[in-house]
């Protein structure tokens, strides 16, 4: 490597090019805003960026995308953002994971960060990486833009304090967001349709500009906690805003200090049990799965229950609301009910011998709570 590719880092009293060097980030979306993330952090040669992405690449993608071209079009984003991100800097190591974030990204992975830049443009899954982040204890960067705003927010869960979490400030009206997905059984909406946000390459380059130096915590100063940066790219005016933890938060209220974190893919039944009975609690103790599972399946109108087991104890994200529509009748009268908090005791009943399907359970044990990290072994 070029030692003077990085010279005019070097010239700036404040930034040190060692650290951004160690860095290690992930970036969550390969859309408009993660294009500009990955641009700006190669560019100041962050020494890993792991790009996170599901989707494909569409012609209208190509408005806002420095990385993506007409002949991307039906390729991944990931993969794309990665090939041509890597023509930057060759020290910098990329590397692309297809698929949905809740699938290829487990806490155990998701510890070795440094921090984690959320580009996503729905509810849910900030949520998610929200409640990730907290546990694994890895720095959070999330991103929000329209045709004029941008919206950065930093939640630095490395830190000792917890700081307020992303569902501290959360309106009602974005529950309701999440809430259009599901029916009123909570499945998916196998007809729903999400609603796009307008945005524009101004707009997201400069989210994207704000969320590198955040993820990075560039420049010093006041980073502990969490703050939020507003951004009115037409008007210039901005607000930078410190955000408090809320007592009542139902993403982080519970919880005094960060959960102690158990590996228990491998005979979760002994670790769970053992861990419990070690906090003076028995297997009534309550556990709360990160992954809500279908526990009843049956028809209302004719009584069939053909099939109830090929839904009964899995994930209810597996499946949409097409499952209440009865095979034997041919009405939508199948009722489904659906949980995610059982006692250690009901767990066992239901997973002996099989893994539980979800990342992890928590659970008060004693005066802690636990995460029991059902992804590593």
């Amino acid at each position: 490597m070029d030692p003077n590719r990085y010279l005019r880092h070097s010239l700036i009293d404040w930034f040190s090019q060692d650290t951004v060097r160690t860095a290690r980030i992930a970036v969550i979306g390969a859309g408009a805003v993660g294009n500009e993330a990955v641009k700006n952090l190669a560019l100041l040669g962050v020494g890993g960026i792991d790009v996170y992405d599901f989707d494909q690449v569409e012609i209208h993608n190509l408005t806002r995308s420095i990385f993506l071209r007409e002949s991307d079009v039906g390729a991944s984003k990931a993969s794309a953002v990665v090939t041509r991100a890597r023509e930057i800097d060759p020290s910098v190591a990329l590397r692309a994971v297809e698929g949905d974030l809740w699938d290829t990204l487990s806490l155990s992975a998701l510890r070795n960060y440094t921090s984690v830049v959320c580009c996503v443009d729905n509810f849910e899954a900030r949520l998610r990486l929200s409640q990730l982040c907290l546990i694994a204890g890895v720095d959070l960067v999330n991103t929000a833009i329209d045709s004029r705003h941008v919206t950065v927010e930093t939640f630095t869960f490395a830190d000792a304090a917890l700081p307020a979490c992303y569902e501290c400030h959360l309106p009602h009206s974005a529950y309701q967001r999440v809430a259009e997905r599901y029916s009123c059984g909570w499945l998916r909406k196998a007809a729903w349709a999400e609603r796009k946000v307008p945005t524009t390459t101004i707009t997201a380059s400069v989210a994207g500009a704000l969320a590198a130096s955040a993820s990075l915590r560039l420049g010093g100063g006041p980073h502990a906690g969490a703050r939020r940066i507003f951004l009115d790219t037409v008007a210039g005016g901005s607000t930078v805003s410190r955000l408090e933890r809320q007592p009542g938060c139902v993403g982080c209220g519970t919880f005094v200090r960060r959960p102690r974190v158990i590996a228990a893919r491998n005979d979760w039944e002994r670790r769970l049990s053992e861990t419990i009975e070690a906090g003076g609690q028995s297997h009534a103790i309550v556990l709360r799965l990160s992954d809500p599972v279908i526990t009843a399946h049956g028809c209302a109108q004719c009584g069939d229950g053909a099939g109830t087991d090929v839904y009964l104890n899995r994930r209810a994200s597996e499946f949409d609301d097409r499952i209440t529509r009865c095979a034997a009748c041919d009405q939508q009268s199948v009722q489904v009910e659906i949980g995610d908090e059982f006692t250690l005791g009901d767990l066992i009943d239901r997973y002996h011998g099989a893994n539980v399907p979800a990342k992890y359970a928590l659970a008060a044990v004693g005066d802690e709570w636990v995460c029991f990290d059902f992804e590593e072994d």
